[in-house]
């Protein structure tokens, strides 16, 4: 008998059995989109390599390494080297990921597609004595399915089928995984969960009942768009759009939209909900899990830890992380669609699931600029074959859907956006001019309780130590990501303590971008450095969102010290001068810069403005279209992998001792090594840097380094709980959150 796996109990897996099990496992996987054939032959031969006598030897009796992933891709490409040009990737790829194409002169120790046809493998033809493998008649249903798969325009064909290669490596990639688990935990193990969306439902309706009554003008808003979200969601699967102002009550009204699209469309089977900063998933993930059932939700990002004082739930929580195996996902844009973008099997493998899914964007107008056309490519395919509907949110539309194929409509879930804004907006944003330090010092000190937000780590840092210079530290608060989660969420606990009714306390914040998306605050008056008009709106929804005042104003003014200016010179000065330009464009036009045509006018101008190039600005749709068409599929995984990373130079972080759970933490790395589940738990206390920040903390020893690009901060005396991470003043670093 040829095994697959061996256990250290001695137990044995047959080959046989896991390559069957695996095809049928992401033949599964795959019904969703109708590709159960093409997935099913890629699992049979995934690991037929596996029949030779050197891994044989291998598995039995510790021999050397032997390759076995390649054989599968060799045995197709002399059957039928169209199909083997596309799936060859998923079969050498399941172990390594999917890889580049490589050149026709590709040589088979490169590491290319083309460089692992052309390798010398062990021969593995004793499969054909332990069972028989119709792949002409496999063959046959796999091009029949391969031919379904079609783009909504012609010249997107080698998009659709990279997109397809990629689902289809997720497929086999989880029933892999699952397969060789369930043999090595003896069949003792719990995947997945039990759910009902209509008692989702009736738990979200119930909480609607209880706290959406319809008590004033406000709250009987919010009523309706709920109601309207329900309504809608009787339409077929599709785009669709929640314009609606801050503090409309989208997120329950996007969540309500869901569960109601999927009792309509049983074939709907997850929600993902995909917001744009760690730094404001928590409370949306508390939300959910506090109506719905933390059971039902998994909250994945980059600071979440997975440990918890229940070990089921630890355990089942950190496994649907691994494929979304659960519900409800919520999740950042960085985790989604460098999940899509990705080409190791970490990443990708959860990408199946997806499929079938409801997927709501919120606060969309934070895409990145130079990534918004694979962003909303990805989406557009998602609806085309992979039967998703997408919910795009957000108070200030960009209209994401300019960038998809003429064919998508995006239907608006809420009509008589004109009407909500008159009620929702009860803040005036004024244009206030140039304003030197003091000045803005003095207009923050005018009122008990302010917010002023400005476009730099640096600025943000300066501004609130002249206040304290000027009014001193009790009620003084300074925001910005040099500060550690578990710092952030601390600060944030103690401002909205103090600007919450009855409590009159002073209030003075000084913050960076980061608390204008979802941060549910609520000033009496707010300050912004002039920035883009959407992230102007996004900060005048921190004011008077409650509605408690008559009218309220959010000031929009300029620096006038030389000093605080962001140098032009520099990508994210180039990118805030260009904001800035419109919007004041958008200003000398519109007497209301929040009203629905002043915001289409300021996108409209932002992206006329903006190139092709960039908005791709790796030429991502570009390049998969160009060279991968069939019969050929010329994709360079690996490399667009490598080029589609949302958050860029953003690649180091800093462990630091704010507590003594991050000391205890900072112990076990020391002495028990980096584990991924250390990591984890260090999240919390970690500091994302850019290699330049980072290397000037080496350069004056502030960070010991325990792996690449992650240190641990030697000194307490180097972070302070009220402005986070401390750096030489000549660093001179303006990041803008």
């Amino acid at each position: 008998m040829y095994i697959a796996h061996k256990r250290e109990d001695g137990a044995t897996h047959p080959l046989k059995e896991h390559l069957l099990n695996t095809a049928e496992k992401a033949a599964s996987f795959a019904r969703p989109f109708e590709k159960s054939d093409v997935a099913y032959l890629c699992g049979v031969l995934h690991d037929i390599g596996k029949y030779s006598k050197e891994f044989q030897n291998r598995i039995q009796n510790d021999g050397k390494l032997c390759d076995h992933s390649t054989a599968g891709a060799q045995l197709l490409k002399s059957i039928n080297p169209v199909i083997a040009n596309l799936l060859g990737y998923v079969i050498t790829g399941h172990h390594s990921g999917l890889l580049n194409h490589g050149g026709w002169g590709a040589l088979p120790e490169d590491g290319s597609y083309q460089g692992r046809l052309k390798k010398e493998v062990p021969d593995f033809s004793a499969y054909r004595r332990e069972f028989s493998l119709d792949l002409n008649s496999l063959l046959e249903k796999t091009a029949r399915q391969l031919a379904g798969t079609k783009p909504l325009d012609a010249g997107d064909k080698g998009y659709c089928f990279s997109f397809l290669a990629r689902m289809i490596f997720s497929c086999l990639v989880d029933a892999d995984f699952l397969d060789t688990e369930e043999f090595m935990k003896d069949g003792t193990f719990v995947r997945g969960v039990n759910c009902s969306f209509s008692e989702l439902e009736n738990k979200l309706t119930q909480h609607v009942e209880t706290n959406f009554k319809a008590d004033s003008a406000i709250n009987q808003k919010r009523r309706e768009i709920y109601e309207r979200c329900l309504e809608k969601a009787k339409e077929a699967p599709g785009v669709f759009k929640l314009s609606v102002p801050t503090g409309s009550g989208k997120t329950i009204s996007s969540m309500a939209f869901a569960l109601r699209h999927i009792r309509s469309h049983p074939e709907l089977r997850r929600i993902i909900y995909v917001i744009p900063f760690t730094s404001i998933i928590e409370q949306n993930a508390k939300v959910f899990c506090d109506i719905l059932g933390k059971e039902y939700v998994l909250e994945h990002h980059s600071n979440y830890d997975f440990a918890a004082d229940d070990e089921q739930e630890y355990n089942f929580k950190k496994l649907a992380s691994e494929n979304w195996d659960i519900p409800i996902v919520v999740t950042t844009n960085v985790q989604f669609f460098e999940s899509i973008y990705g080409n190791k099997s970490s990443k990708l493998r959860k990408l199946h699931n997806i499929a079938n899914s409801v997927i709501i964007l919120d606060e969309v107008q934070m895409l990145p600029a130079s990534y918004m056309i694979p962003c909303a490519k990805a989406l557009e395919e998602l609806v085309n074959n992979y039967r998703c509907s997408v919910v795009l949110c957000s108070a200030t539309q960009p209209e994401v859907e300019r960038f998809m194929s003429k064919k998508v409509k995006a239907e608006e879930l809420c009509g008589d956006i004109a009407g909500l804004k008159e009620v929702f907006n009860k803040t005036k944003i004024q244009f206030i001019g140039r304003l030197t330090v003091e000045e803005v010092a003095k207009k923050l000190q005018e009122t008990e309780q302010s917010l002023l937000i400005v476009n730099t780590k640096k600025q943000a840092r300066k501004l609130y130590e002249k206040l304290r210079e000027t009014v001193g530290s009790d009620g003084v608060f300074h925001l910005s990501t040099y500060m550690c989660p578990a710092n952030r969420f601390e600060k944030l606990d103690e401002i909205k303590r103090r600007i919450s009714p009855p409590l009159k306390e002073k209030c003075i914040v000084v913050s960076t971008s980061l608390i204008e998306a979802g941060v549910d605050v609520d000033f009496p008056v707010v300050f912004r450095a002039v920035c883009g008009l959407d992230s102007i709106i996004q900060a005048a929804g921190r004011c008077n969102r409650e509605r408690r005042m008559d009218s309220a104003y959010t000031y929009v003014f300029d620096f006038a010290d030389a000093d605080y200016k962001v140098s032009r010179s520099t990508p994210f000065g180039n990118y805030l001068s260009q904001r800035q330009s419109i919007t004041e464009l958008v200003a000398r036009d519109y007497n209301d810069v929040t009203s629905p045509e002043a915001v289409k006018a300021y996108f409209d101008m932002l992206f006329s403005a903006t190139s092709t190039s960039e908005l791709d600005k790796k030429n991502i749709v570009g390049i998969l279209n160009d060279a991968g068409g069939p019969p050929d599929f010329w994709f360079d995984f690996a490399d667009i992998a490598r080029d589609f990373e949302m958050i860029e130079d953003n690649g180091c972080s800093v462990i630091v001792p704010y507590n003594d759970d991050a000391k205890r933490i900072i112990t076990e790395l020391e002495h028990a090594g980096v584990t991924r589940d250390l990591l984890r738990s260090a999240q919390k206390y970690t500091v994302r840097l850019n290699r330049y920040e980072y290397s000037k903390l080496r350069e004056i020893r502030a960070v010991k380094e325990i792996g690449e690009n992650i240190g641990i901060l030697l000194s307490d005396e180097d972070y302070s709980k009220d402005t986070g991470l401390t750096f030489p003043e000549a660093l001179g670093i303006g990041e803008f959150i």
